[in-house]
């Protein structure tokens, strides 16, 4: 099964809202780690650190263009402070999957630059998750369905 399938697959099931949309997409980026430490193929590796990059990009995406400004426009300054953290850890995790892939998989420093990515992504989603989710959910509790609809929209079109 293409990793492409598996997206395809994993976004079919519906989340309550966009929050837990949010949340799916976080348990499923650690999933991907797990399995790319997990084997010790490199065919498989490149496949599913393809696949990781592929999801990476597509929750950035749609972080970036539904989420973070419906959060922005509802916050106090404390939340814009964290919607401007969570960008800025964006562009470090889109920085280090461009070194990736031009780095050759299994390479000593495709590893090390993986454990990095690996690092940024789960501070990042722990960030999101301790501090960002709940000042959201308070925030956006009437837009909360909308959001997840949109966002969705947006993920089927990024998977084409």
């Amino acid at each position: 099964m293409q990793h492409h399938d598996l997206l395809q697959q994993a976004s079919l099931i519906q989340s309550a809202d966009a929050i837990e949309m949010l949340k799916a997409d976080h348990r499923r980026i650690h999933k991907l780690f797990q399995s790319y430490e997990a084997t010790h193929e490199p065919a498989m590796q490149h496949q599913i650190a393809m696949a990781l990059f592929v999801a990476l990009e597509v929750h950035m995406q749609v972080e970036e263009t539904v989420f973070y400004p419906a959060f922005a426009e509802e916050t106090t300054l404390a939340g814009y402070v964290l919607v401007d953290t969570s960008v800025e850890d964006h562009e470090q995790i889109e920085v280090c999957i461009e070194e990736l892939q031009g780095l050759e998989a299994g390479s000593e420093a495709f590893e090390a630059t993986f454990q990095a990515l690996r690092l940024m992504v789960e501070q990042h989603s722990q960030h999101e998750e301790r501090q960002l989710f709940p000042q959201a959910e308070v925030a956006l509790a009437a837009q909360l369905e909308d959001l997840r609809d949109e966002m969705q929209d947006l993920k089927d079109l990024l998977l084409g």
